[in-house]
């Protein structure tokens, strides 16, 4: 009789004191789940969070999903006179600011505020097992969730759609929901909880351990948000400065330089970008790996445009081959010129997309596109000038040509137009002159 009345007090306790989990990955930020002991029986109903952390953080976010693009996502800040936080749910789609949803339904319990330099949020949500983008099983033992935070000045607003900063930290966690299972507390965080640590065996442990509730990956998927944080900012000034900077001037260079071996040095210029471009590639290719990236459009493009350029060491040769033997424009001429002028079309805009998806500032954007339409219409023009001039010194050199035979032969002008017709189809005239009186194309400099 004894046994039984203290197994029926056990039962009362674990429906009484509700189960968390938590995570925190640093610098006093923290996140606790709890799905009521009904809830986890139905399969949906009200599930608890709780986010927390220092008011030195502009905001903090925490997401279900294991990507931004797709997630339900709810961020905090200090609200307008800083005596409270504004909870703002929100909607990814993709890596930029995400947009404010309307569709929550989530209510700001008690025990949320700014106090002791702590931003606390607690929060009740009625439709988290499903939203726009992605659904939940409250059962899962591997359920995903994203998190990120912004250090800096507080946000001070009211308002749920305010503009945020790009996120300083960020990652992805996994936690077990079964653990998180159990009570029937309308606010599981100011009632007594039991808890369970995302990293550890107990909730009074903060050391990991092989019997973790939960494991985590910063940054999506691989390496600590520092360590993508740098890479990204490697490869946002590798890849325009290659495509807007370096591989214009290279092709202006063989425009505007007239001296021996500038094809060398045209050739040097551009196997020298094409090797920055391959480790920006590089860079970009583990940044979506990481971050799960890899299907979007920037990226998409990125690899597309990086494999297009592999043609143009191979045109270009061969151009530079048969010019030596024809003296003349040929096969691979024209392929080599405007595949090149489209491909480093195609990545100058492709940074732009790079910008986007980052939600990088619209000063930063506003930047690169000033700077990158620039030096794309200075490319231009000095393409448009260089045509211009060649076609004025194939006339010149036309006219010399034929008035030199004039001279020599003192034709008529019907012959005239029948030496100026065989000159453009490159063969003398018959019945007239010897061939060795006749000026060959190579003495030429149009056929140069």
């Amino acid at each position: 009789m004894y046994i039984s009345k203290s197994w029926g007090a056990l039962a009362l306790a674990t429906s009484a004191f509700a189960q968390t989990v938590t995570y925190s990955p640093g610098d006093e930020v923290s996140y606790a789940v709890n799905v009521p002991a009904s809830t986890a029986e139905n399969g949906s109903g009200d599930i608890y969070f709780q986010i927390s952390g220092p008011t030195t953080m502009s905001w903090i976010g925490f997401g279900q999903g294991s990507q931004m693009k797709g997630s339900n996502i709810f961020m905090i800040y200090a609200n307008a006179d800083g005596t409270n936080v504004t909870l703002s749910p929100r909607l990814g789609t993709g890596e930029q600011q995400p947009d404010a949803d309307t569709s929550a339904e989530v209510t700001l319990l008690d025990g949320s505020g700014i106090s002791n330099d702590m931003m606390v949020a607690n929060v009740r949500c009625s439709n988290c097992n499903s939203w726009s983008g992605g659904t939940m099983s409250f059962t899962d033992s591997t359920s995903s969730w994203i998190y990120a935070y912004k250090t800096g000045s507080a946000i001070d607003s009211d308002s749920v759609s305010a503009s945020v900063s790009q996120h300083t930290q960020y990652g992805t966690t996994t936690l077990n929901l079964q653990n998180a299972a159990g009570g029937s507390s309308s606010n599981p965080f100011t009632s007594t909880a039991d808890s369970t640590s995302s990293n550890s065996s107990s909730a009074s442990s903060s050391s990991p351990s092989s019997a973790s509730t939960a494991s985590s990956s910063s940054g999506g998927g691989g390496g600590t948000p520092g360590d993508v944080n740098m890479v990204i900012m490697a490869h946002a000034i590798l890849a325009p400065l290659a495509f807007v900077l370096f591989f214009p001037m290279g092709a202006m260079m063989i425009r505007l330089l007239s001296f021996k071996g500038v094809v060398w040095l045209h050739a040097g210029w551009m196997v020298t970008t094409y090797i920055i471009v391959l480790g920006a590639m590089g860079m970009g290719v583990w940044i979506a790996v990481v971050t799960q990236q890899l299907d979007t459009y920037h990226s998409i493009i990125g690899l597309i445009v990086v494999g297009a350029l592999l043609l143009q060491p191979v045109s270009g040769i061969t151009h530079h081959l048969l010019y030596k033997k024809t003296g003349g424009a040929n096969v691979a001429t024209y392929p080599h010129i405007w595949w090149g002028r489209a491909i480093v079309t195609l990545g100058i805009i492709n940074g732009g997309f790079g910008l986007q998806l980052s939600d990088n500032t619209t000063q930063g954007e506003v930047a690169y596109a000033i700077v990158a339409s620039v030096m794309w219409t200075l490319w231009m023009v000095v393409i448009v000038f260089s045509f211009a001039k060649s076609r004025r010194t194939v006339g010149r050199i036309q006219k010399k040509d034929i008035y030199t035979v004039e001279m020599r032969n003192g034709n008529s002008s019907t012959e005239r137009m029948r030496y100026a017709a065989s000159i453009e189809q490159n063969s003398p005239p018959t019945n007239y002159y010897n061939q060795d009186e006749w000026p060959t194309p190579q003495a030429s400099r149009r056929y140069r």
